[in-house]
């Protein structure tokens, strides 16, 4: 029996395999780490609030500043919060609030509104669960050469019994002069978990920063992580926390990440 497809999930599953087919040839950029995640089915329903509390730290990582001014995640900690509510009809609307601590103290680095659109899931009857975040951010000038970025995240992946797999393209667009008028960066998240209880579950993840579109790959000037997953759903908060390591020269060589998450209402 031939299955049937419905035109916005054609849509949006054409669209993914078009970001997949541009990525191809890609080079470095400089990005502020305050949210290290993979995104998958995770949203809000109509009127639900939650926080979240973003935590990383990077003990061994690149000394060597991209351009001028650039405070290196290096021995630095990075805490972000990020508020979410759930507007119904697939949609969720999130605002990210970075701290990061150098020179001995916090420091305000960046304010990112989002948008999710969740329109093919699995708790609703479709095989697999996509969509899409659209992120608008006003970075300091210290962690990133482009004040306004924007960020196309596509969402796509399954459960399969015990395991989920989810895969993020991410695409990111320079909004401020004069690199408005340059290529956007390509780069992707996965990952794969496994639950051991009905509240823990244990996985890995990979984010592969393979930047600008058009230009030839140099691995080794790409951005390489990985990390050992541990999960819990549970109360009173659900967390995730991982030991992450670079896999290329231009990659932190060690960093450590937490997600807390607490629903509001």
């Amino acid at each position: 029996m031939q299955m049937r497809v419905h035109p916005i999930k054609k849509s949006l599953i054409g669209g993914l395999l078009f970001i997949l087919f541009l990525s191809l040839p890609s080079i470095s950029m400089a990005v502020l780490q305050d949210e290290i995640q993979v995104y998958d089915d995770e949203i809000n329903a109509k009127g639900e609030a939650s926080v979240e509390l973003h935590v990383n730290s990077t003990p061994r990582g690149i000394q060597t500043p991209s351009y001028p001014g650039e405070v290196m995640s290096n021995n630095g900690v990075r805490v972000t919060p990020e508020f979410a509510y759930g507007l119904g009809h697939d949609l969720e609307a999130g605002l990210y609030i970075s701290y990061v601590n150098y020179d001995s103290k916090f420091q305000y680095a960046a304010t990112k509104l989002r948008l999710k659109w969740l329109p093919i899931r699995e708790d609703k009857g479709d095989d697999f669960f996509a969509g899409v975040n659209l992120e608008l951010a006003n970075v300091q000038p210290q962690f990133d050469e482009s004040r306004y970025n924007g960020e196309f995240r596509f969402i796509i992946g399954k459960h399969f019994d015990e395991w989920l797999f989810s895969f993020n393209p991410i695409v990111d667009m320079p909004l401020s002069q004069p690199f408005v008028h340059q290529s956007p960066y390509f780069s992707t998240a996965t990952r794969l978990s496994r639950e051991i209880t009905s509240e823990i579950a244990l996985g890995v993840e990979y984010y592969s920063n393979l930047n600008q579109f058009g230009q030839p790959i140099n691995y080794q000037n790409t951005q390489q992580l990985g990390f050992l997953m541990m999960y819990y759903d549970g109360k009173p908060i659900s967390f995730q926390a991982g030991v992450g390591k670079g896999f290329s020269n231009s990659t932190d060589s060690l960093t450590l990440k937490a997600i807390f998450s607490m629903p509001l209402n």
